[in-house]
């Protein structure tokens, strides 16, 4: 299956998703996003000698850092890292410049090809249940949330499928990473082959990992796609930044004149000293 990984899984196209243009919640504002990005973990059996090195918050396990496209295909998974290996380690290094941009939960920061939902508001979907959007960073964070949990959905469907990534497999370690990557393989030839597969069709309930660190301070992060000064790299990261406010900007536009009469007064929203018809135009 390994080695059927090229013909299955492959980065995605630069054309706008199907899942994406079709939505009007996500387009135009999300147009260049290609794919989604997120980690799971899956349970691992290692040497004693090793435990301490795959140990975290989920017990023994590897991390499996994963991109795949709003239509639940993979396109890219790195297995094998120890359990407790943090994110942007992950990130670091498996990142490419891909030429326009993954959404990421707020484990990331916003920075080059990477968006993240706002911090400090309010973002996963049960969050949201029952209450309406109040300001743009809201109203972002929520469809940023829904685009987004379609990773969840492609994590529930390849573990209710194969039964063995639960299974705590009593095999080498390095059998166990090749069994996590045949497996999404398949999921991808499946998917491929027959869409209309049962498993692949189920509703899944999405199990939204809130416990997990966010990363509020991004003073420290590095963008690794190329060589910059530290100023360089804090005003491209300023650059993404700001290019997540015209969206939300946009989107809040658009959602105002839809259920609101075009006013696009806004509440409960900590704008950093700006003002909306300084630095945004509709």
């Amino acid at each position: 299956m390994n080695e059927l990984r090229d013909r299955y899984m492959k980065q995605a196209l630069k054309e706008v998703p199907d899942e994406i243009a079709n939505n009007s919640n996500y387009f135009p504002y999300f147009k260049d996003c290609i794919g989604l990005i997120d980690g799971t973990h899956v349970d691992a059996v290692l040497p004693s000698d090793l435990v301490a090195r795959f140990k975290g918050r989920k017990g023994i396990t590897q991390n499996i850092l994963v991109v795949c496209t709003p239509n639940k295909l993979f396109t890219y998974v790195l297995a094998g890292w120890e359990g407790a290996a943090n994110d942007y380690r992950i990130l670091k290094y498996c990142l490419i410049n891909v030429g326009k941009y993954y959404l990421c939960d707020a484990r990331y920061t916003t920075m080059p090809g990477f968006i993240s939902p706002y911090h400090g508001v309010r973002y996963y979907l049960k969050e949201h249940t029952g209450r309406t959007p109040k300001n743009r960073k809201e109203l972002f964070n929520l469809r940023h949330s829904s685009l987004r949990s379609k990773i969840e959905c492609t994590f529930g469907i390849l573990k209710n499928r194969f039964k063995i990534l639960a299974a705590k497999p009593n095999y080498p370690f390095p059998t166990q990473v090749d069994i996590v990557l045949a497996c999404t393989v398949l999921h991808n030839f499946i998917a491929l082959e027959d869409p209309a597969d049962d498993i692949f069709n189920e509703n899944i309930e999405i199990d939204e990992d809130t416990g997990e660190e966010t990363n509020e301070d991004d003073s420290n992060v590095v963008d690794y796609t190329q060589s910059r000064t530290q100023r360089e790299d804090r005003d491209v990261r300023n650059e993404w930044k700001e290019m997540r406010d015209q969206i939300a900007w946009a989107m809040w536009v658009d959602y105002c004149a839809k259920y609101n009469g075009g006013n696009t007064m806004e509440s409960d929203l900590a704008l950093d000293g700006m003002k909306p018809d300084k630095h945004f135009k509709a």
